[in-house]
């Protein structure tokens, strides 16, 4: 009996030791890609200080739009009332990534400003995404390599956001290990994960449904009946952790909407003051449809209309690949953005991870055509990194 115990804990320590080799083996190649990335941005940001004949530091480049506003949160805190002229308030953006900036701010040598601090966090928030990506994919597809993922995630196209003072890579990063742990069927490191998403971005909240859909398909498959949902039920009404694990994936959210109605009295202020940013349309379709006539709001109204239509296309093919987990996530995530407006609907899309995994679902088999779409986006990504830094980033933004 010793003699068995001590052989399984041999083999136990084996692979434990074979986990931190590969580990360490995926970190390697997934830090080489995240460094090639950032040596396009470097190159390109030498190229245009070069073409424009002026020396501007590549921190200060990305410097732009919402960074300023998530440097004033981090540096001034929120503000209760809007502004008188513009009627904007810094209250529209979510507060883990300004709390994050401004702890690893109080760590850091005082010469370092609030904007390199961010960039700073948004890189070691893309790159661990990157990593935890490669292992959802070897989760799934254990014959895969998996790191066709991080490329996706360090070269595909408005990727640029996932560089600078942005939450792009910090809610890539959290949705990224939500998707690892559902797949390993670890549902509250997944449901804390989500948690923070939530407080991270808005979309954040709809991960409790596809954390739903993850523990049915444990339980039961894709085996769909009205005897299996109410058993369903029934077992999360009768676990305890199950049901917590359930209810804390919202309360990110929620905790900030209390934050709100303290400072501002209006539990859905920072969903009111976006009216000030763009117009609303009150519906999907209707988005759609005046962005796609070229009436929305900014002259990029037909690209945003077209990247969104791209984006829904991608999760309607994970439904095709019953990936329903992953689809409802993208669904309700870009649903949300087009209850309003399509502006900015690109970097929505292009920071969801249910998008990186339609992408490698569609291309995981197809060489040719993936080596095709690696060369395109490099290019891709270079030529946006590039209208960034002129200033002529319309259909980026």
């Amino acid at each position: 009996m010793e003699t068995n115990k001590n052989e399984l804990m041999r083999r136990l320590k084996m692979s434990a030791k074979e986990n931190v080799k590969e580990n360490v083996r995926i970190f390697v190649t997934v830090f080489a890609l995240f460094v090639l990335s950032r040596m396009l941005l470097t190159f390109v940001a030498c190229a245009y200080d070069y073409a424009a004949n002026v020396y501007t530091k590549t921190w200060d480049l990305l410097y732009k739009y919402d960074a300023v506003w998530y440097v004033d949160i981090v540096e001034n805190g929120y503000q209760a009332i809007p502004n008188s002229v513009t009627g904007y308030a810094n209250y529209a953006f979510y507060p883990f990534y300004p709390i994050v900036v401004r702890f690893v701010k109080g760590l850091m040598p005082d010469h370092f400003t609030t904007n390199q601090v961010g960039i700073l966090v948004s890189n070691l928030c893309a790159l661990i995404a990157g990593f935890v990506s490669v292992k959802a994919v070897r989760t799934r597809h254990p014959e895969d390599e998996g790191y066709f993922m991080a490329f996706l995630i360090f070269f595909a196209p408005h990727t640029i956001y996932f560089s600078m003072t942005y939450t792009e890579a910090m809610f890539m990063m959290f949705t990224a290990c939500f998707f690892y742990f559902c797949g390993r069927k670890k549902f509250l490191p997944a449901s804390i994960a989500a948690f923070l998403a939530a407080f991270t971005r808005i979309a954040g909240v709809f991960l409790v449904f596809s954390l739903l859909l993850f523990m049915y398909e444990a339980d039961y498959g894709w085996k769909f009946s009205w005897k299996n949902i109410v058993d369903f039920i029934k077992n999360i009404l009768l676990q305890p952790l199950r049901l917590f694990e359930i209810l804390i994936c919202p309360l990110g959210i929620f905790g900030y909407f209390y934050y709100l109605y303290r400072l501002t009295g209006d539990v859905w202020a920072s969903a009111h003051i976006q009216v000030a940013w763009h117009n609303s349309y009150d519906g999907i379709l209707r988005t759609l449809y005046y962005n796609l006539i070229n009436s929305g709001s900014g002259t990029s109204s037909q690209y945003w209309a077209l990247y969104a239509i791209f984006g829904i296309g991608l999760f309607g093919y994970l439904c095709y690949r019953r990936q329903y987990t992953a689809a409802i996530f993208g669904f309700l995530a870009v649903g949300i953005s087009l209850r309003t407006d399509a502006i900015a609907i690109a970097r929505y899309i292009m920071g969801n991870f249910a998008t990186y995994i339609a992408l490698y679902e569609l291309l995981r088999s197809r060489q040719t055509v993936r080596t095709v779409v690696m060369n395109i986006s490099v290019i891709v990504t270079g030529l946006m990194y590039y209208m960034w830094f002129s200033g002529e980033c319309y259909f980026i933004f």
